[in-house]
């Protein structure tokens, strides 16, 4: 399911009992103004969300941008998560994976499983260069990646680890 933004508890209950899971679209529930993931409520029930883009009432494909608007929205939910780079990068990756059934075969960097992965590299002399090189940690980088991805050029592309040609 998708967006799941003004679910009832009885429907939160439902969608837990039946292992549903929902494409958490934080850009697109902005953009046309259709509210707030109760992120807090679907943790409660236990129902399971990626992140999700929708371009029909979105504005584009990027995981690290609908990241950043989660972590957004979040903050100023009522009942917001406080969403960590590690818990963006789950929802962006894992947690979309799980919600498939596929986790036990994509979703992660662990030995045995398919991955496409990209390289990003920020543009010369941008802020997000800056924070790169003077950051402490990884957890760091990952938050600085999420809020300043748009001063990233993807650099490589690997699909099922193996390099891809970039066709731009």
């Amino acid at each position: 399911m998708a967006h799941n933004v003004h679910p009832t508890e009885p429907e939160l209950a439902r969608l837990a009992e039946a292992r549903a899971a929902i494409a958490h679209c934080p850009s697109s529930n902005a953009f046309i103004g259709s509210g707030i993931f109760p992120m807090n409520r679907h943790l409660r029930h236990g129902v399971r969300f990626g992140l999700g883009s929708d371009v029909g009432g979105g504005t584009g494909f990027s995981l690290l941008k609908e990241g950043l608007m989660a972590y957004l929205a979040q903050r100023y939910a009522p009942e917001g998560v406080r969403l960590t780079p590690a818990h963006l990068l789950y929802l962006a990756t894992l947690a979309g994976a799980e919600a498939l059934g596929l986790g036990e075969t994509v979703g992660s960097l662990t030995p045995g499983k398919a991955a496409d992965v990209i390289w990003v590299k920020p543009e010369p002399g941008s802020a997000l260069e800056v924070h790169f090189r003077h950051l402490d940690s990884a957890e760091d980088l990952l938050g600085s990646l999420f809020t300043l991805h748009g001063e990233a050029q993807v650099h490589q592309v690997w699909l099922e680890g193996r390099a891809a040609p970039l066709v731009f």
